[in-house]
């Protein structure tokens, strides 16, 4: 006798038993799931509140358990901008890129390349030491002025970077003058003559065009030594060399 067609007694006890320990598994674990917006809203608070690490890890479930909802590309940032507000540089650095990365054409775009900029702009160390970070941060503020030349972070970001070109001559005047204190006159002419080509605007110029008089003195040129000390005194009439620049030139004379 041939068993009549149906479904399967097996599929249908194993889609019951599925069911029931389904059922069974939430109701154990007593715990309601909790919406994007009401996640999200708790995480701004801890956010608000400066609990950076608590912040995180809520904007991270908005993220795991709706991440299709627009409160995760917001919770991305988020965190992104919570590592930098504790001073976790890098690590915000490698979230602000990987929104970049994931978000191309999002509005926010500039804010984190200005973001990127200043976690760059936050580790720049003294004139003595490796500009890395100097250049980086530069780097940033003139990708963001020329791709959003109107945009609100524009401002700061050419302020920025008015700094940078200041650290990164007075960081290239240092490393010349390391060169003409050992009398390496021709490598330390190079670095102040590059030092004008790049930075034209920098406060030490004036200081340059001394320490170029003196190179040139020093090398036996009086006619170069007496164009740069003369150019020093005419430009730069406040100078606090000039006093030095003029008896320098009375000596050539």
């Amino acid at each position: 006798m041939k068993r009549p067609v149906g479904k399967s007694p097996v599929l249908f006890i194993s889609l019951s038993l599925f069911l029931i320990l389904s059922i069974t598994s939430c109701a154990g674990t007593g715990k309601k799931v909790e919406s994007a917006l009401t996640l999200f809203n708790k995480a701004s608070a801890y956010y608000e509140k400066e609990k950076y690490w608590k912040a995180r890890e809520t904007f991270q479930q908005v993220r795991d358990n709706y991440p299709l909802s627009k409160y995760s590309t917001i919770s991305e940032l988020r965190i992104a901008d919570s590592y930098y507000n504790e001073g976790q540089y890098s690590e915000a650095v490698l979230h602000y890129e990987d929104f970049k990365k994931l978000h191309p054409t999002n509005p926010v775009i500039p804010h984190v390349i200005y973001q990127i900029g200043m976690a760059y702009f936050s580790q720049i160390l003294s004139v003595d030491r490796d500009q890395t970070f100097t250049y980086k941060a530069a780097k940033e503020f003139k990708y963001l002025i020329s791709t959003y030349p109107s945009g609100t972070q524009a401002v700061s970001a050419r302020e920025k970077l008015d700094a940078c070109k200041e650290k990164l001559s007075q960081h290239e005047f240092y490393v010349g003058h390391f060169y003409f204190r050992t009398k390496k006159y021709r490598v330390a002419l190079n670095r102040f003559n590059g030092l004008l080509r790049d930075f034209p605007k920098s406060s030490v110029t004036d200081k340059i065009y001394l320490y170029i008089g003196k190179i040139h003195l020093s090398l036996g040129d009086k006619e170069k030594a007496g164009d740069a000390l003369t150019y020093l005194l005419r430009n730069y009439p406040d100078s606090e060399y000039r006093n030095e620049a003029q008896d320098l030139l009375t000596q050539i004379k």
